[in-house]
């Protein structure tokens, strides 16, 4: 049993390595991740391969996800966002394979450390200021200047805008962080409950037991809906680097 429920988020070193002083040591994390990306990239291919016409129902499922994260597309971005749709698909099961892996036995969340979703979420905030550059050009400037504003009252919603333009990021990041987070300490200190109260009694670990069900449930469906809404946020944002704010 874990002391802290925040030992279970501890990064350790596995094999310390660095090139020019540039740290590039294996660690939990990274081996974690590296399983996480190699296990989707041959999940795609086994997809791939077994495509067929009369689909079976693995194929009927992920279609269907496929048909879930392209209508978000469709609806926050129009016909002009397609084309970043492979980002989007990519981007919801990446989510999805770091905060459900998590609830293995012995595993390991990703993003309930803020340094993984922060440079996911920062990396993504940066391509569509480029992408807003590359399409709108200097139209793009009209995201931190509403219209048809009191010229008295422009200056506090510019800086307004401006200041939650560029918080974006941190609030992505964080919110899944947070969440993540706080659903495993939770686990945590009810299954410490549970091995206290089997020491009392054994007839008290069956209510515990079905609480941990319940939570775990709940884990799994917060993990579908953080990456539902990493996604549709990361949609949005999209949406104000493609469609000119001018008019």
């Amino acid at each position: 049993m874990l002391n802290s429920p925040f030992e279970q988020f501890k990064i350790m070193l596995l094999y310390p390595f660095n090139i020019y002083d540039i740290d590039f040591s294996v660690t939990n994390i990274s081996v974690l991740i590296l399983i996480i990306t190699f296990f989707l990239i041959g999940a795609s291919l086994m997809i791939r391969k077994s495509l067929s016409i009369i689909p079976n129902n693995w194929q009927i499922f992920v279609e269907a996800i496929y048909q879930f994260i392209f209508s978000i597309v469709k609806e926050q971005t129009g016909t002009k966002g397609y084309k970043y749709f492979p980002h989007f698909f990519t981007v919801f099961f990446v989510v999805l394979a770091f905060n459900v892996v998590g609830l293995l036995p012995f595993s390991f969340t990703v993003s309930s450390h803020i340094i993984v979703t922060l440079t996911l979420a920062l990396s993504y905030f940066i391509s569509w200021i480029i992408v807003a550059f590359r399409t709108l050009g200097s139209e793009f400037i009209y995201v931190f200047y509403p219209k048809n504003m009191p010229a008295w009252l422009l200056p506090l919603l510019v800086v307004i805008e401006t200041l939650s333009y560029f918080l974006r990021p941190f609030s992505l990041s964080i919110r899944l962080f947070a969440n993540m987070l706080a659903g495993h300490i939770l686990l945590h200190i009810i299954a410490g409950s549970f091995i206290y109260l089997y020491s009392i009694s054994a007839i008290l670990i069956i209510p515990i037991f079905f609480i941990i069900s319940a939570v775990t449930i709940l884990e799994i469906g917060i993990s579908f809906l953080q990456a539902y809404i990493f996604t549709i946020l990361l949609a949005i944002y999209l949406k104000d680097s493609l469609i000119s704010h001018a008019h």
